[in-house]
């Protein structure tokens, strides 16, 4: 039986009564889908009648759900909002051209997607609405490209860099940034000085024919930008749209962290079995140090494996590298073997399901991340070598002193960004296996640290394994080999 003590009980239940008050928040606005071939587009309804449709991109590695916060403060202005999963990301079950390098040809394929979801805007509601693009990161480029030929109102680029704009192209474009990207502010205000030389940030410039606005959003950086009501009301401002400003207490992303913490926290104290485990045998600091810098540099020998078993690119190159970590350091450290401990069968059950109510709300209220079609073969990559991984790293962190195993669990993560600043071309798509590895074991990694003295090493590692070969399935963009 699953027992929690009395402070966990309270803070899971107050986390999961959070989720369920922003759930009602989300029922509140009026939705519907349409469908364009493959692509599942939502359409969330103005709270007023109205002709104007926002259309709203994410960027790479990211979903729509990331941006459903800028969508409802869009609708509560008068427009109505549409998001979507572009291809290769979230729901979205196609795959991408590999070649992201080309214009012509991930790129393209991206903004031919975004024009296709104009034509349908046009088709269904009349060649009359006004139309509005915002495009986050790698979208930026994406919407300022696939405006050129479209009758576009205005275009709102958040965290923008494109080799397209021009001094007369686009009419009609606002450039925001977070204060922490330097270089993508500096970028945005090189565009306003095509049309005013001695242009400054968060003023807005117009020589009669460009309108053009280059400013920042206070305290935020590449990714916290897209969330701030800052943010969302400069877009909609630009857009000459009703500005009811969004309060910082009204911010759902604020209120959905705290409750998935407190429910993390609450998880991470459940009472899963009788025992209390105690490795009884450390490996000495040198040692441990020795061990992880060895197999993770052994393992950028995994550059020369190619290894991928279906028709989706680097999910086979991050099994490949993760596995050999995993089995250098099983090899090379025996105390691994010398003590080893009994799976604890029952308990891996209980912690089976409260990692998957886990991923299941954050897959809900964060990310649109979904494992179905080529993601259960990225998935079926990588099960395996990582959980290898998995079970020999946390075994090698339970026998090693604290800061070593801080070391132990960062080490892997240098080495791999190493493969990707040697080897762009082959691991360069993957660049965010590194940001979900260490969200990852933020979260995950603290209910197993928690948990690993209830139930040992192995048992946590298995999971581990399962839960990160999950992960980056799920979240990393699906390109074509």
């Amino acid at each position: 039986m699953i027992k929690l003590h009395s402070l966990s009980s309270y803070t899971l239940i107050a986390g999961l009564f959070l989720l369920v008050l922003i759930q009602i928040d989300r029922q509140s606005y009026k939705r519907h889908f349409q469908y364009l071939g493959q692509d599942t587009i939502e359409i969330v309804e103005s709270k007023v009648p109205s002709k104007i449709f926002t259309i709203i991109c994410h960027g790479y590695a990211g979903s729509k759900e990331m941006m459903r916060q800028l969508a409802f403060d869009v609708v509560n202005a008068g427009s109505n909002a549409v998001i979507f999963d572009f291809i290769g990301h979230g729901a979205n079950s196609q795959r991408l051209i590999n070649n992201p390098t080309e214009l012509s040809g991930t790129t393209q394929q991206l903004v031919d997607q975004v024009i296709n979801v104009i034509d349908l805007l046009k088709l269904i509601y009349g060649s009359d609405i006004k139309l509005n693009l915002i495009g986050h990161s790698m979208a930026s480029d994406i919407v300022i490209r696939a405006s050129e030929k479209q009758n576009i109102s205005s275009i709102a680029a958040i965290s923008p860099y494109s080799t397209k704009v021009t001094e007369n192209f686009p009419k009609d474009l606002l450039l925001t940034s977070g204060q922490f990207e330097k270089h993508l502010r500096n970028h945005s205000l090189k565009f306003t000085k095509l049309i005013v030389t001695d242009a400054d940030e968060n003023v807005e410039y117009s020589n009669g024919l460009v309108r053009r606005k280059a400013s920042y959003t206070k305290n935020t950086g590449h990714v916290s930008v897209i969330y701030s009501p800052q943010t969302s009301a400069t877009i909609t401002e630009w857009f000459n749209l009703n500005n009811g400003h969004r309060t910082l207490w009204s911010t759902q992303i604020i209120w959905i962290l705290l409750g998935l913490t407190m429910i993390t926290y609450g998880l991470s104290r459940l009472k899963l079995a009788t025992i209390n485990y105690y490795e009884n045998t450390r490996v000495s600091s040198v040692k441990s140090i020795i061990v992880g810098i060895s197999s993770t540099t052994i393992a950028l020998s995994s550059s020369y494996i190619d290894y991928e078993l279906f028709t989706i690119f680097g999910f086979g190159s991050v099994a490949a590298y993760f596995g050999i970590v995993g089995a250098t350091t099983l090899l090379v450290c025996r105390e691994i073997w010398e003590n080893s401990e009994k799976f604890h069968f029952y308990p891996f059950i209980k912690l089976l399901v409260a990692f998957s109510i886990l991923v299941i709300l954050i897959n809900y209220f964060i990310g649109s991340f979904f494992i179905a079609n080529h993601r259960i073969f990225a998935f079926l990559i990588m099960i395996i070598p990582l959980t290898i991984f998995c079970v020999a790293i946390e075994k090698l962190i339970s026998m090693s002193a604290t800061i070593i195993a801080l070391f132990i669990r960062i080490l892997p993560l240098m080495g791999f960004s190493i493969l990707l600043a040697i080897f762009p071309e082959k691991y360069g798509v993957m660049f965010t296996t590194v940001p979900i590895y260490i969200f990852y074991f933020l979260v995950f990694g603290y209910i197993g640290k928690i948990q690993r003295k209830s139930v040992g090493s192995y048992t946590i590692g298995t999971l581990h394994g399962i839960f990160l070969a999950f992960a980056l399935a799920a979240t990393n963009p699906i390109f074509s080999i």
